[in-house]
């Protein structure tokens, strides 16, 4: 008898230590995007977040390791206020692109590009229809990311066709670059409140999101994790050969070797090419 396939397996919720958690159904692919809602929230005080503080080293690592220059056209998927793309565009010559489901940070992104004197093209879209939305575009990137799980590492279910649209997005020989979650740390650093799905590699926390005027709400996240060899295989089905991996965290995107992949390094960074 075959196995059964891995969609239809029942999640295995586990609490920190280790005993059953009650947690909402991760969103099918076919629901609104979870995201909407906190993007449109934060707005932007997006900025605020402990993670965008290290934009900077990021931004530099990404010149860097995908050797970005002038004449280089990028799409950055899951953008959120475009935090990358603007530390990007103080060089002349870098072309961004960048979309993400929320208006919100849409709206965030535009005014703090102006506010920066920097021209980047912002764009309200779904990373999970992003193949078919491309248009006349699909092919026309060097470069394709999704960081920090803005469009990628939302719900397993919808992360293959986010990868199949960065790779619809990028021309023959292009690069396709991504962080996710990665799952040897998500199981090895629960917190109480959090909780791991070890059949899905899903990660589930309530988390308080900070918005304007000191405003907190609290929210449902859900984070798929991945280990090296789920990568591969996901970049595999994509069409995509990995060129690289090596264990990251935010704002120290530049601290391991290529391959270089430790237990407690939070998000894997990936570098794949387009045939």
């Amino acid at each position: 008898m075959s196995a059964p396939a891995d969609d239809v397996l029942p999640p295995s919720w586990r609490a920190h230590d280790d005993t059953p958690a009650d947690v909402p159904a991760v969103p099918g692919v076919d629901e609104p995007a979870f995201y909407v809602p906190i993007g449109d929230f934060q707005g932007r005080d997006y900025r605020r977040n402990a993670f965008a503080a290290g934009t900077a080293e990021e931004a530099s690592t990404l010149r860097a390791l995908l050797d970005l220059r002038a004449g280089t056209r990028v799409l950055d998927v899951g953008c959120g206020d475009a935090r990358h793309l603007r530390a990007l565009a103080a060089d002349p010559g870098i072309e961004g692109v960048g979309i993400d489901v929320s208006p919100g940070l849409v709206d965030a992104a535009r005014t703090a590009a102006v506010e920066a004197g920097v021209g980047v093209d912002v764009r309200v879209g779904d990373a999970r229809t992003l193949a078919a939305d491309l248009g006349a575009e699909a092919g026309s990137f060097d470069v394709a990311w999704s960081l920090c799980q803005g469009g990628l590492g939302t719900s397993p279910t919808s992360d293959p066709a986010v990868l199949r649209g960065l790779t619809a997005a990028v021309r023959p020989g292009g690069t396709v670059a991504l962080t996710c979650f990665h799952a040897l740390f998500a199981a090895r650093h629960l917190v109480p409140g959090d909780a791991f799905d070890p059949v899905h590699l899903v990660h589930h926390q309530r988390s308080e999101v900070r918005g304007p005027d000191h405003a907190r709400r609290t929210f449902d996240l859900w984070t798929a994790s991945y280990t090296v060899r789920d990568v591969q295989r996901l970049l595999a089905d994509a069409g995509l050969s990995m060129a690289s991996v090596r264990g990251v965290a935010p704002g120290a995107y530049g601290r391991r070797r290529p391959g270089e992949v430790g237990l407690d390094d939070p998000e894997l960074l990936v570098v794949a090419r387009r045939p």
